[in-house]
Formats: C-alpha cells, structure tokens, sequence
C-alpha cells in the first residue's frame, strides 16, 4: 500500500512534467527561431533569397519591355542584386519592429533614387528624340512607371509575405501573442522547477528513482516533439507546397525546414537526457539490489 501511496505522485507529477518540459521546447522555438530575426536572415544566406528574387525581376521586367518599349536594363541597371538583398533584409526588419513594438505598422521601402535618375533620363532621352513636350500628361507617365516598377520590387523583396499576414490580420495577432511569449516561457520553466522539486520530495528516501522518473519524462517528451519532426523530414513535407513565386517558395520552405532541423535537435537532445537517466536509474538499481544480495 505505502508503494502505490509513492507510485500514484510520482506518475502523476512524470505526467505533468512531461507537458512542461513540451510546453518549453516549444516556447523555445518560437523564441529562438520561429520569431528571431536572426533566424529570419540565415535562411536569407542559405536560400540565397537575394539572388532569386533578383532573377524573378530579370524576368518581370524583360516581359514587361516587350509590351511598353522600356528596356529591362533602365530598371536592373539601377536596383541591382545586392540592393534587392538589402530590400529583403529591410522587409524582414519593418516586420520584427512592429512584432516588437518599435513600430505601429508593418511597412518599409527601399531607396529607389538610382531608378527614378534611371526612368527620368529614359523619358528625357525618349522625349528629345521624339520631339514630345515635358507636359503634365509627360510628367504623369514617368510617376506611374516609377510607381509600379517601385511597388512590384517592394512586392517581390517582401520574400516572407509580411505584407499578406499583415492585410488579414495575423501579423497583428502575432504581435499580441509575441508579447506573452517570455511570461509563457517562465511559467513552463517555473512549472518545470515546482514539479522537479515535488518529485525529489517523494522521493528523498530512494533518490536513485528521481533518475527514473527525470528519464522517463525527458524521453516521452522529447518522442512528442521528435516523431512529427522525423515524418516532416523524412518525406520533404514542405516541398509539396504550391508556390510559384522561387524566392518566396525559397523564403517559406527553407523558414520551415530550418524551424523542423531546430525542433529535430531539441527533441533528439530531450530524448537522449531521458535515457541517459534511465540507463543511470538501472545502473543504480542494479548496483542496489547486488548490494542487498550481499
């Protein structure tokens, strides 16, 4: 009877802190790579987001001279790949300032001054040429091609789609759920802490068996987190997404698989703790029972 007066706690408070020691995991992800900039800017290097976008642009433009007269070169020879980088990495920083609270909205822009010089000398040459005047009607083309080619770069370094979570709505949610994301954290971590402290006090009588429960514990929930991991990994989920955009199906695939890799090391790290502790809990109970044997 006193063994099941034991048993029942321990099993209870190992149930507990199962969910505890999930719940931190999963606040750690999101903290450290689900909403972290820097996160953000190493898929940017590993997906060479720059390069695709860029190449996305090429092939805009290029179409778009077909139909308009306007070379591809009077709008790539002014925004080239690195500043289309630096647009992408501005994007992503305009989004973690409002996730933040550092700024009221999500928007950013880049500096377009080489490709308004660019337009303007195209016209002024056009116009010269032709005969045509600088009228208004003049003056309201050349802002309309400058506006649209400027909007269709801001639309395509906007690789992580900041601009639709923002017109629907879920980047403001985020940023509410950004700012309970520390006070979560604690309470898994204090959740954690409390159970840990119950446990070794049922336990204080037969310490070794905290290294059962601890092992116990670490190992299921590090199998909760691991085995949706491995499956993702295993068979590519993410790549069966439609996206047609290349560097946006680069910005949200590569986003994922990094968040899956970093969720597949903290799991395995998990797991392996726990059973660690459960080959040290046998160790010890072996040892003991030899002892009594003795």
């Amino acid at each position: 009877m006193k063994r099941i007066r034991l048993y029942l706690p321990n099993v209870l408070l190992t149930f507990l802190l199962v969910f505890f020691l999930l719940g931190s995991e999963l606040t750690m992800l999101a903290s450290r790579v689900a909403l972290n900039a820097d996160a953000f800017a190493l898929v940017e290097q590993q997906q060479d987001l720059g390069g695709k976008a860029y190449s996305t642009l090429e092939t805009y433009f290029n179409t778009r001279s077909n139909s308009t007269g306007i070379p591809a070169e009077v709008f790539l020879a002014a925004v080239d790949e690195a500043a289309v980088g630096r647009g992408i990495h501005a994007s992503v920083e305009a989004a973690f300032a409002y996730l933040n609270g550092k700024a009221d909205s999500y928007a950013y822009t880049m500096d377009f001054t080489a490709l308004e010089d660019s337009v303007n000398a195209f016209f002024s040459d056009y116009a010269e040429a032709g005969g045509y005047e600088k009228d208004a009607v003049y003056e309201q083309k050349v802002a309309s091609v400058i506006a649209e080619a400027e909007g269709e770069i801001l639309f395509v370094t906007d690789t992580f789609k900041f601009s639709v979570l923002e017109e629907n709505g879920w980047l403001g949610r985020l940023r509410k759920a950004v700012s309970y994301l520390d006070l979560l954290q604690t309470v898994c971590l204090a959740g954690t802490a409390v159970i840990l402290v119950l446990l070794l006090l049922c336990n204080l009588r037969q310490f070794a068996h905290m290294a059962y429960w601890l092992g116990l514990a670490g190992l299921i929930g590090g199998l909760l987190l691991l085995v949706p991991a491995v499956y993702i990994q295993a068979t590519d989920f993410f790549s069966g997404f439609a996206i047609k955009d290349p560097q946006i199906f680069a910005a949200v695939v590569g986003f994922l698989q990094l968040l899956t890799q970093r969720a597949l090391v903290m799991a395995i790290a998990t797991a392996a703790a726990g059973l660690v502790l459960l080959v040290l809990f046998a160790v010890l109970h072996s040892h003991k029972e030899k002892a009594q044997e003795s």
